[in-house]
């Protein structure tokens, strides 16, 4: 059996680009595997080639790159199907937008051909016009689905007929960088206890959520300080607005730029905790990152969150501020032993091997 998957790879910037890295090389140990990648996420005139890629990357001249949105990028996929004598085909959906250039492929390949679809969301975080239509068309050229969360197979099973198998994201036992090296690293003051936000900012990540809960943190905690790291998605002024208006600016540190991977281990090992305010969510990367490194975390449990974290290795809490509040200074008060033996627990059950193993078995 040879299996092809199609999708953003590196050096496109993001979450699903990072998974399809860590699939890819994983998955061909077990199996064989073989990976196109694509050169945009978006059109360009949708969001600039600069907010998709990282140009300090060098792509992986081993991996076909075809312009998803090009038709004539679907007859390389062809001839290369041929040549590698596929059998099975993931494509990895998590958007529409990237959905219609997968209906398309699935569509003019060989029947003989088992398609996958790999979800990392069923709905959009954003609406676009013909969503839920381009994602019934994309469902009725699959074989087999794939989820993430069984959040995500239930939502699945809302619109269509095709029987998802849930899965999860899996982590990495990544070695803890020391707290001291990361605070050089990122130039922070050793006398603070840092608290982190990270990722990409949209409005369901309940980040001005946190902000008004932040601000009753640190009427109790005065050495705490808050890091926000990632790009804004939508409308920064709105926050720097709302961060002015709660006196935070000297108990916030603010770098909206990108965050390389090579240096998201350094803001996970400086903060005390990773907090996830989100107010709905399918799963999260951030999550499976935290875990990575037995790092506590404080969230909502929006989505299907709440099948990783629970009370017994983290802090759930309400979608409110004082309860955001409450289980952040909670957090930070405790050593928090046992919640980290739980995380190690975790770590070995939703590792990638593990990952692999239930994924050759269920396509």
């Amino acid at each position: 059996m040879s299996i092809l998957i199609i999708g953003p790879y590196p050096p496109l910037k993001g979450g699903i680009s990072d998974f399809n890295f860590k699939l890819f090389n994983h998955l061909k140990k077990y199996q064989s595997s073989f990976f196109i990648s694509f050169d945009r996420n978006y059109p360009f005139f949708l969001r600039s080639k600069k907010k998709q890629v990282l140009n300090t990357y060098t792509p992986n001249k081993n991996i076909l790159r075809i312009n998803p949105y090009n038709p004539l990028s679907y007859i390389k996929i062809i001839k290369f199907i041929k040549n590698k004598n596929i059998d099975k085909i993931i494509s990895t959906y998590w958007t529409p937008i990237i959905g219609l250039p997968y209906l398309f492929i699935n569509s003019i390949v060989s029947k003989k051909i088992t398609k996958i679809g790999l979800f990392h969301n069923i709905f959009p975080h954003e609406n676009y016009l013909l969503s839920k239509q381009i994602l019934k068309f994309y469902i009725n050229t699959l074989n087999k689905a794939i989820t993430l969360s069984e959040h995500s197979s239930k939502q699945l099973l809302d619109i269509s007929n095709l029987v998802s198998q849930s899965l999860f994201i899996p982590v990495d036992n990544l070695e803890k960088t020391s707290k001291s090296i990361s605070l050089n690293k990122l130039n922070l003051n050793k006398n603070y206890k840092y608290i982190l936000f990270i990722g990409m900012i949209r409005k369901y990540k309940g980040l001005k959520l946190l902000l008004k809960a932040f601000k009753k943190v640190i009427e109790i905690k005065k050495n705490v300080k808050l890091i926000i790291a990632g790009e804004f998605i939508e409308n920064k002024k709105d926050y720097l607005k709302l961060i002015d208006e709660l006196s935070l600016n000297k108990n916030i540190i603010l770098n909206d730029n990108f965050i390389e991977p090579s240096n998201i281990k350094y803001y996970i090992n400086a903060s005390e905790i990773i907090i996830q305010p989100y107010i709905k969510a399918t799963q999260s990367g951030i999550t499976s990152l935290a875990i990575s490194y037995n790092k506590i975390i404080v969230t909502t449990g929006a989505g299907g969150i709440k099948e990783i974290i629970n009370n017994d290795n983290g802090y759930i809490c309400s979608k409110d501020q004082i309860s955001i509040s409450k289980n952040i200074i909670s957090a930070l008060k405790s050593k928090n032993e046992k919640k980290i033996e739980e995380l190690i627990l975790l770590k070995k059950k939703i590792s990638w091997n593990n990952f692999c193993s239930h994924l050759i078995k269920k396509i």
